[in-house]
């Protein structure tokens, strides 16, 4: 049995849209504004009404089975897809 890995996750925040950051294959392109995607543009989490999200890393379970981007709220955990 192999010794367990740990990693350091480093909280960067994203500057300009973080949609066009996610998704980059489609910025300018037909895609959901922040708005439609989170409810409203200060993207309250509906558990705490917190609006600081963490952008779930690539190799998370929620995004690579689920094949979007995914993030977390900051506050209560809430989990959801952008």
């Amino acid at each position: 049995m192999s010794s367990p890995r740990f990693f350091q996750a480093v909280l960067q925040e994203v500057k300009g849209n973080v949609l066009d950051h996610v998704y980059p294959h489609l910025k300018g392109k037909d895609q959901l504004t922040l708005q439609e995607r989170m409810g409203s543009f200060s993207a309250n989490c509906p558990e705490c009404d917190c609006n600081s999200w963490i952008l779930l890393p690539k190799e998370s379970i929620a995004v690579s089975q689920g094949g979007k981007a995914y993030c977390e709220c900051m506050n209560c955990g809430l989990t959801t897809h952008l």
